[in-house]
């Protein structure tokens, strides 16, 4: 009688072991590669560590009022942007996202972004290409020439090729455009390129700025040495409504090479979390032997802090996309870029400013509301009082003389391609056709520096624009969502611990 329990409890034992060994074999990934995959037009797929199906490796996308689903899917995405935790057994070094779609997009929302969370304390995002209606069908009429993933198209018949184009530029500049914003760009890296401006023009210009109203949390401006290093200083309030300790960064950046950083430690007796305000902290920071040239100033800290009192030895300062500017004052900006987004955090925030001549009315908190200047150039921003987020794809400043934009104009949703464009350069693959108008697009990049927190990466899906309260700018079909880890294998890990 005791056989056949004995071979019972042997066949569990067994099974539980290779269940034991399968679940460490997926957490370990010894293969160095982890695929991650969802469809939605099925039921739910079972994860790796959870075969009941209880969760899968994709999490539920968030905020849930910014989709929909019906019994047997596609994931409807409404609104944006779409958030979903995305389990990993480890780091790994790159990863690919494949994402199988049916845009229903307008001109109003033209471009689909996917990426990861990069920066938890900035809150920022590595975005690449999905879809972009103007280079999938709103350039159509003009001529168009491929280079690897390169794609150049252009108004008229200049160049026959990509990198005849590109060797004219890095040479010549841009004095073959008939305007100076000929040339509009997409998802590129302009790091050898040369800028938009003649800095020749810069040089020899006053050397000191002064920014006139508080910020609060990060910034990143450009400005203009003239000559003999980087003198910067101001002041740092303490907020103490988080429970982090606040120590801020200033970093100075050539292109995208970081140059120089310096450290503000949160020495304030104020404890955190107690919405004690502190007493201004001042710091002033000297680094010598940079040259004159453009800079990028990268100021790093929670949205804890506030900056004050902020004064440079530059010739401009410009707040590079999005600025933050609080106070009970009234508060007067420029900005060259012909849209403006806004937000308010809170009640005492909401207001009337007025945008190019033009008012817009913020009624709603967490609320983003958008209004275009219907003009081009510099134009001016009044607020009654501090407090709105305000964002765009242009440069900020508290004075048309202060104003420095050293990039070239972006294809996105306000850059229509009739805005006087004679050409347009772009890193975008096209998307894969597929039955029953599907499409298919993968992105990729380095993994090793995104943030990953309990086992998980955050992932975005953004289409700018879209607004599910609204119901303007269309709706996203997702069929699937493919995420593949990739990195070294343990046999590999294992001859870098034995320095084989």
């Amino acid at each position: 009688m005791l056989a056949p329990i004995f071979k019972i409890r042997f066949i569990w034992l067994t099974l539980v072991f290779f269940l034991i060994l399968f679940l460490a074999w997926q957490y370990i990934s010894p293969s160095g590669s982890w695929t991650c995959r969802q469809s939605f037009d099925s039921p739910a797929a079972l994860s790796a560590l959870n075969l009941s199906g209880a969760s899968s490796c994709l999490g539920q996308a968030s905020p849930a009022e910014r989709t929909a689903r019906g019994a047997s899917g596609p994931l409807l995405v409404l609104g944006e942007p779409v958030y979903f935790s995305v389990f990993s057994p480890r780091p790994f070094s790159n990863v690919r996202v494949e994402i199988t779609y049916r845009p229903h997009l307008s001109s109003s929302t033209p471009i689909f972004e996917a990426g990861f969370l990069a920066d938890k304390q900035l809150w920022r995002y590595r975005l690449r290409p999905v879809y972009n209606l103007w280079l999938e069908r709103g350039l159509a009429g003009w001529e168009e020439l491929d280079s690897d993933s390169l794609r150049l198209f252009q108004r008229e018949h200049k160049f026959d090729s990509v990198p005849q184009f590109l060797d004219a530029w890095r040479n010549r500049g841009l004095d073959f455009c008939s305007t100076p914003r000929c040339l509009a760009v997409y998802n590129l890296s302009l790091e050898n390129m040369p800028p938009a401006l003649d800095l020749q023009d810069f040089i020899g210009a006053s050397s000191s700025e002064n920014f006139p109203y508080q910020l609060r949390g990060a910034h990143q401006f450009y400005i203009f040495l003239p000559a003999g290093g980087l003198e910067l200083s101001g002041f740092l309030t303490d907020l103490n409504e988080n429970k982090e300790a606040d120590a801020a960064e200033f970093s100075i950046f050539s292109g995208q090479k970081r140059l120089d950083s310096a450290i503000i430690p949160d020495s304030r007796p104020q404890k955190e979390e107690s919405y004690e305000i502190g007493s201004p902290q001042a710091f002033n920071i000297v680094r010598t032997g940079l040259p004159a040239g453009l800079y990028r100033l990268e100021f790093r800290a929670s949205d804890d802090l506030i900056l004050s009192g902020l004064k440079i030895n530059a010739s401009y300062l410009s707040v590079i996309n999005k600025i933050w500017a609080v106070g009970d004052g009234p508060i007067s900006l420029v900005t060259d870029a012909a849209y403006l987004q806004a937000k308010a955090l809170s009640p005492a925030s909401l207001q009337r400013l007025e945008f190019g001549g033009r008012g817009l009315s913020l009624d709603e908190i967490y609320r983003q509301y958008e209004i275009d200047g219907k003009k081009s150039g510099i134009l001016k921003i009044d607020m009654p009082a501090g407090g709105l987020i305000l964002a765009n794809n242009g440069m900020f400043a508290a004075s048309a003389s202060s104003l420095l934009n050293p990039d070239y104009p972006r294809l996105d949703r306000f850059a229509f391609p009739d805005d006087g464009f004679d050409f347009v350069l772009a890193d975008y693959a096209a998307a894969l056709p597929l039955e029953d108008s599907w499409l298919k697009s993968a992105i990729t990049m380095p993994a090793a520096d995104l943030y990953r927190e309990d086992n998980r990466y955050s992932l975005m899906l953004s289409v700018p624009g879209l607004d599910a309260g609204g119901g303007q700018g269309g709706f996203l079909e997702i069929k699937d969502i493919e995420i593949k880890f990739s990195g070294a294998g343990l046999l590999d890990k294992i001859k870098d611990y034995l320095g084989l």
